[in-house]
């Protein structure tokens, strides 16, 4: 592609050499690059920093391997190609991108949501309703992109500029007009999503779960909110205002802004008459007042209940973000309705797992709102003991094992839970993500204090038995914890196969055979071929 093109809506402040525009126009790029080991012959390679790494390190190693044109913000000496300073460089590479690839995300529908929980779900609801009123559609989340009957592994929540842009592209190609995607605060404040067109953003619930990755939590909660204040005057943005901080959003973005609450009565939309049936919600929806959907037709108030299918009072949030985006999209109300109840759920995500004569439900704990969340709908739920094994999360410091373990505790004295099976789960972890002596000895002291009694194994396996071992009729086993239980889906089934003989095999094996999540790349290949060839 001509560099001048590449370069469109890019404003450079200055090059070395010091060249004319006109003679950009003379510049022939075959490829964009951010890394310097995929740079080949006549690649613009983007230096953009990181948490951790800086391009501009690599510069060098990149013109070797066949750079000719660099983008930096500061210039790097002895090197003899081109050279482009401008301001942001990320935000560089995300227009370079999108340009190179022809704007696709224009070409579709484009659903993004911010949450610090919910938004794997969120996505996977949304999924299911385009699928249901039978839209070719996409999906780009932590656990996987979809493209229509294709699927690949994610490597990130939401993926670097350049990926993203690919992957539009790969969509639009397929001929694709729907897409729902995670973002993430990280990939709000390295300008990931810049220059992507959203048609429907959404901002679900914010905690304090990433403030590592950002200065403070003003700085987390102001890179979440950027996706609502950036959004376009042609765009539809969904808050939820039981959520306090965000209701000040609707007067500072130019989208039209749809509003729901539970508890505050005062949105677009509004819930009533919630009844469980076995932990799973059945409630009233009420829409107060009209709105806009994408083509501008008019969605007029009405007044009808919703039934869903996935347990807990947090998935009526889910539901109804996801209902919105439907409705949004000019998808009449009963296919969003019938998509809704399609919807079963997503792994590690108060995932059930068996539900018969006991239950086995894998969930990730991993913040104050999660755990609030999963042990609110465990106490909807009809059942004897509540058996619980947790990894302890590593890498994230004592403070963090602290936190979880107060927010564990508090409900273990509103449930009458006395003992927990913990696990560092040594084996079954990266060197980064460990557990350290400081994390252990945080989290064991909490439970101490509270004589909570605890069982510490080593190993993932050998908790994940002693759990199996002790479930009982009517019992419920809850595994839960970071990536150190991606694994612990798979071994625990294993287990209670081994362990209860006379448990439903073919509904255990169908659990198993429709998993990604911890499974090598072997088994992950089967898994997307399968996949492919049923749908």
């Amino acid at each position: 592609m001509n560099l001048t093109e590449l370069l469109k809506s890019i404003e450079i402040n200055s090059s070395k050499p010091k060249k004319r525009l006109a003679e950009l126009d003379e510049i022939e790029i075959k490829t964009i690059a951010y890394h310097s080991k995929e740079v080949t012959e006549d690649t613009l390679f983007v230096c953009i920093k990181g948490y951790e790494t800086d391009g501009h390190n690599y510069a060098h190693h990149a013109v070797s391997q066949g750079a000719t044109v660099l983008i930096v913000d500061h210039f790097i000496e002895d090197i003899d190609v081109l050279q482009l300073k401008v301001s942001d460089t990320r935000e560089a590479l995300a227009i370079a991108s999108s340009n190179y690839f022809g704007n696709p995300s224009r070409a579709m529908s484009v659903f993004g949501v911010t949450a610090t929980n919910g938004k794997t779900t969120i996505i996977g609801i949304i999924e299911e309703i385009f699928k249901t009123y039978q839209l070719k559609s996409g999906l780009i989340g932590t656990i996987l992109v979809k493209m229509d009957k294709e699927i690949e592994m994610s490597r990130l929540t939401t993926p670097e500029s350049y990926n993203l842009q690919q992957h539009f592209a790969k969509m639009r190609d397929r001929e694709i007009t729907h897409v729902s995607m995670e973002v993430s605060s990280s990939a709000l404040e390295l300008k990931r999503v810049y220059h992507t067109e959203f048609d429907v953003v959404a901002f679900m619930n914010i905690s304090p779960e990433h403030i590592k990755l950002h200065k403070s939590f003003n700085a987390y909660f102001d890179a979440k909110a950027s996706l609502i204040r950036n959004a376009s005057k042609k765009s539809i943005a969904i808050l939820n205002i039981d959520e306090p901080l965000l209701i000040p959003l609707e007067k500072e973005t130019k989208a039209q802004v749809v509003t729901f609450g539970i508890d505050n009565q005062m949105g677009t939309i509004a819930v009533s008459d919630i009844r469980f049936s076995l932990g799973v919600p059945l409630f009233t929806v009420t829409i107060q007042n009209s709105f806009s959907t994408l083509s501008g037709k008019t969605i007029k108030p009405a007044i009808f209940d919703l039934e869903i299918s996935v347990p807990g009072y947090h998935s009526i949030y889910n539901t109804l973000t996801a209902l919105i985006t439907g409705l949004v999209n000019d998808i009449p109300l009963d296919s969003v309705q019938r998509g809704i109840k399609n919807f079963r759920g997503v792994e590690r995500r108060f995932h059930i797992l068996y539900d018969k004569e006991f239950k086995v439900i894998d969930d990730l704990l991993l913040n104050q709102n999660n755990i609030d969340s999963c042990m609110e709908t465990i106490s909807h739920l009809d059942y004897n003991k509540l058996h619980l094994v947790h990894a302890i999360r590593g890498s994230n410091g004592p403070e963090h094992s602290t936190e979880i373990a107060e927010s564990l505790v508090t409900w273990f004295h509103k449930m009458k839970i006395k003992k927990i099976i913990l696990t560092t789960a040594s084996s079954n972890v990266e060197k980064k993500d460990e557990v350290t002596t400081e994390e252990l000895a945080a989290f064991l002291k909490v439970l101490s204090q509270n004589e909570i009694k605890v069982v510490l194994f080593e190993e993932l396996e050998g908790a994940l038995k002693s759990g199996v071992e002790q479930l009982g009729r009517n019992d419920i086993l809850l595994i839960s914890g970071a990536h150190s239980m991606d694994r612990g889906a798979e071994m625990t089934l294993e287990l209670v196969k081994e362990i209860h003989p006379s448990v439903d095999y073919e509904r255990i094996n169908q659990v198993l055979e429709n998993k990604f999540i911890g499974l090598d790349s072997l088994k992950v290949t089967e898994r997307i071929l399968k996949f492919s060839l049923e749908n």
